[in-house]
C-alpha cells in the first residue's frame, strides 16, 4: 500500500472505528518462553510491517488496567500525571512455535528440551505481532538490527525470541538468528498484504475509542504483566 493510500486508510478508520476492539493478535511471553518465528517484516525504509510505539499503561476510572498509544488522533487527556510512556518496537511475523517451561494449556505437546529437560510446544502456525521495549541502552533493539544486518533483511530466516525473568528488573529477551528452515506455507502468504500496519493495528487496539464490552483499550492480566515489568 502506497503512503498516500495508507494514510488515508488510516484517516478513514479513525473517523468510523468498529464497535469492538480488534482481536489481540500480540505474542505475550512468560519467564522461558521462546518463540519461533518468520518475520513477515523486511525491516527496509517504508516498511509499515515494523514500527516503534509508545504506550502508557495505567488503572482506568474502573480500576482496570489500560493501554493508551501516544498518537495525534488520540485524546490522552485522561493519563494521570507523570505518567511514564513505555517506548516499545513492534513487527508482525508468522509464528511457527512457542515452546514453554511449564504446561499452561492441555493442547500443548510435551517434547524433550536440551539435555533431556521436559518442555512444551505450543503450535501457533499463525500472524503474529511481536512486540518489545527497546530495553536498557537499546540491547534488545540492537539484537534485532544484528539480525538484519547478518541476513540483509528480517524476512530471510527464522529468529529465535526468549524471555527469562519474572519482573520488571530481571526480564531479559534474547533475539538470535537460527539455522531452521520452517517456511511460511503458501497457502497462508496471500494473507501477508492482509496484514494492518503496525501503526495502524495499535491505533485500533489502544486508541481512545470506547468498545462496547470493555472500555478504552483495558488488557488482560497477562498484557499487565507484560506491561508492568518491560517499562526499561
Amino acid at each position: 500500500m502506497s503512503g498516500i493510500n495508507r494514510i488515508a486508510t488510516k484517516r478513514e478508520q479513525i473517523r468510523n472505528p468498529q464497535s469492538d476492539k480488534p482481536t489481540n493478535r500480540e505474542v505475550w511471553f512468560k519467564d522461558g518462553d521462546q518463540a519461533f518465528i518468520s518475520p513477515i517484516a523486511t525491516g527496509d525504509e517504508n516498511d509499515n510491517k515494523l514500527d516503534e510505539i509508545y504506550l502508557y499503561t495505567f488503572r482506568n476510572s474502573e480500576s482496570r488496567w489500560t493501554n493508551r498509544l501516544i498518537d495525534d488522533s488520540v485524546d490522552n487527556s485522561d493519563v494521570p500525571a507523570n505518567m511514564r510512556p513505555s517506548h516499545k518496537f513492534a513487527f508482525w511475523a508468522y509464528v511457527h512455535e512457542i515452546v514453554h517451561p511449564e504446561k499452561r494449556n492441555d493442547s500443548w505437546e510435551e517434547v524433550a528440551g536440551p539435555g533431556g529437560r521436559k518442555v512444551f510446544k505450543e503450535s501457533v502456525e499463525d500472524f503474529r505481532i511481536i512486540a518489545l521495549t527497546f530495553g536498557r541502552s537499546d540491547y534488545i533493539w540492537n539484537q534485532l538490527v544484528d539480525v538484519y544486518n547478518d541476513w540483509g533483511g528480517l524476512n530471510k530466516g527464522v529468529m529465535r525470541v526468549k524471555r527469562t525473568g519474572t519482573g520488571m528488573y530481571d526480564t531479559s529477551y534474547a533475539l538470535a538468528a537460527t539455522a531452521r528452515n520452517s517456511e511460511i506455507p503458501d497457502e497462508r502468504l496471500a494473507e501477508v498484504n492482509e496484514l494492518p500496519p503496525i501503526r495502524v493495528y495499535f491505533l485500533e487496539r489502544y486508541g481512545n475509542v470506547p468498545s462496547a464490552e470493555n472500555g478504552t483499550g483495558a488488557v488482560s492480566l497477562d498484557e499487565e504483566e507484560k506491561s508492568n515489568d518491560s517499562l526499561f
